[in-house]
């Protein structure tokens, strides 16, 4: 047992050294900071939205918690209908862009009190996210090299759930401010649109 956990110890380290050479990090990086971005932007949000939307006085949260939920199926349609069309690349930067543009209705229908422009604009974010990790999933996995490839995979979805971690600590800091809570995470997003 201990020369198999050995054996593997090592393949991680000699894979992970090859993901920081000159040649993969200019694939690294970018891809590890726009995975930290969207988890942080999303994630972090989506385990917030009830507690967002009783902040912004919306009626039956249940029920437009429900709606948002529901809003992935829109997202997986557009990646699947538009992906291999518009390419990868602007795929991405769109569907980033278009959910940080959604958070910054959500945070002006907050302000003006506008529970329709709310719900709509949390669904659209809801939609454009789960576009943009399908995309992000799908270049990730085809821009690394075969030889390190699960390495390179396993190294952003790390950086992604520090993103999603520091999230929660800074949602939970500004939950009670709804509307600053949203423009970070909008912000933190179009970091992750603007790296490709």
């Amino acid at each position: 047992v201990c020369t198999v956990v050995e054996t593997a110890m090592v393949e991680f380290c000699r894979s992970t050294r090859q993901l920081y050479l000159p040649q993969t990090r200019k694939t690294t990086w970018p891809l590890q900071l726009i995975w930290f971005s969207l988890s942080f932007g999303s994630y972090g949000l989506v385990t917030w939205i009830n507690a967002l939307f009783v902040q912004v006085h919306l009626q039956n949260v249940y029920f437009n918690a429900l709606l948002f939920a529901a809003s992935n199926l829109p997202g997986n349609l557009l990646t699947a209908l538009w992906m291999d069309k518009v390419g990868r690349s602007s795929m991405l930067i769109s569907s980033v862009l278009a959910a940080a543009a959604s958070l910054l209705a959500f945070a002006w229908c907050a302000k003006v009190m506008n529970p329709t422009g709310i719900v709509l604009s949390a669904c659209s974010f809801q939609c454009f996210t789960i576009a943009a990790w399908n995309v992000i999933d799908t270049l990730s996995s085809e821009l690394f090299p075969t030889a390190v490839r699960s390495t390179g995979m396993g190294v952003c979805a790390a950086s992604g759930r520090i993103g999603a971690m520091l999230a929660q600590f800074v949602n939970g800091a500004l939950v009670e401010r709804p509307i600053r809570l949203l423009l970070v995470a909008s912000g933190t997003l179009l970091l992750g649109a603007v790296t490709p």
